[in-house]
């Protein structure tokens, strides 16, 4: 591990420059540069919040074509905010990062401040950070070069050593930059027309249970086989409707599972982020294996029990009222009468 850092500040190096010290009053333009998952772009909220209270000038958000509806409905009341949007950065070319970057410095000019939010220690994160070449940088995973302010250390640490969530972490990093303090959480904002869209459904069914068996890789996907068990141990802890949420690839299995069982239910409207996002806001309890969903429950502080099949302290349920299922490196390997107890208790916290 010495190793791989010592090469990897030895090419980074190669890409670093010397930052000027933050001046939080000062600071007009910023970019927040995270073209990544779902549940990364809704972490970075607190981030948001902080410079909005700043009340800074202008706020560009660099996202992923994937997470871009997170910020769709996002409004400031005093910032002007522009998202633009690339390939996620795991699969997006060198080219294509540098060009974005040489476009936001063309169109905007130089921001006082680029945090970098991707939380990777990696070559494309160096690329994007050299080319627009902001007065300072912050990030929270822990490099050295000079390009990244001082002021995030604690921060590092939080992420690094101590492995916090990452909402908490953000929230640290710009109270100890000197910039507002805020409330350390997930955010999902959502139009009143996708709200509306939804809850001409929904309200059909009055308390409902929201249930995900699908996540964004195999290891948090149940197989429809345990899927099935799933609903099954759902019914006999309680005789609440179930609704599916899923996304395009789980569509074909939604439609089996409501065929098979009694109140049980999905969306007739095409699977999108923003309306599963719309079904986990009004649900009574929600039920996932898949962080993303589980982050627009602490969103909306809907209850949850969350599924892990390796649990990661840094993305945690931040509701009032939920429970984890830690399974192992299977999913399928859920213990039912564990999952059962589990349901019948937060029910009744709830």
């Amino acid at each position: 591990m010495l190793l791989i850092n010592l090469l990897r500040n030895i090419i980074f190096n190669f890409y670093d420059y010397k930052e000027k010290p933050i001046d939080s009053g000062n600071v007009k333009f910023v970019v927040i540069h995270i073209p990544d998952q779902i549940g990364d772009a809704m972490a970075i909220f607190p981030l948001i919040r902080s410079l909005e209270k700043q009340q800074i000038k202008h706020l560009l958000i660099v996202a992923s074509v994937m997470n871009k509806p997170v910020f769709e409905s996002l409004k400031l009341s005093h910032t002007q905010l522009t998202v633009v949007s690339m390939t996620m950065q795991d699969y997006a070319s060198l080219k294509e990062i540098k060009n974005v970057a040489k476009a936001i410095k063309d169109q905007h000019g130089t921001p006082d401040l680029c945090i970098e939010a991707m939380r990777k220690k990696n070559l494309k994160t160096m690329l994007f950070v050299r080319t627009l070449r902001a007065t300072t940088n912050f990030q929270v995973v822990g490099l050295s070069q000079k390009c990244y302010s001082p002021v995030c250390k604690m921060a590092s640490r939080m992420d690094q050593t101590l492995r916090a969530p990452v909402p908490m972490t953000w929230a640290l990093l710009m109270r100890e930059a000197g910039f507002p303090a805020v409330i350390a959480k997930y955010e999902f904002p959502l139009s009143e027309d996708v709200l509306e869209e939804v809850r001409r459904e929904t309200t059909l069914w009055g308390d409902y249970i929201a249930l995900n068996l699908e996540g964004s890789v195999q290891a948090r996907t149940f197989s429809f086989t345990v899927a099935q068990k799933i609903i099954m141990t759902i019914k006999k802890a309680t005789d609440m409707p179930v609704i599916i949420v899923h996304g395009p690839k789980g569509a074909d299995c939604a439609v089996k599972l409501t065929e098979s069982y009694d109140d049980v239910y999905h969306l007739s409207l095409a699977p999108s982020l923003m309306r599963s996002a719309s079904v986990i806001k009004d649900a009574f309890l929600t039920i996932t294996p898949d962080t993303s969903i589980l982050h627009m429950a602490s969103a909306y502080n809907t209850p949850a029990i969350a599924i892990y099949a390796d649990y990661k302290t840094r993305w945690p349920a931040m509701q009032e009222i939920s429970e984890t299922l830690v399974v192992g490196r299977d999913i399928d390997h859920i213990d039912l009468v564990e999952f059962e107890e589990m349901v019948r208790r937060i029910l009744a916290r709830i």
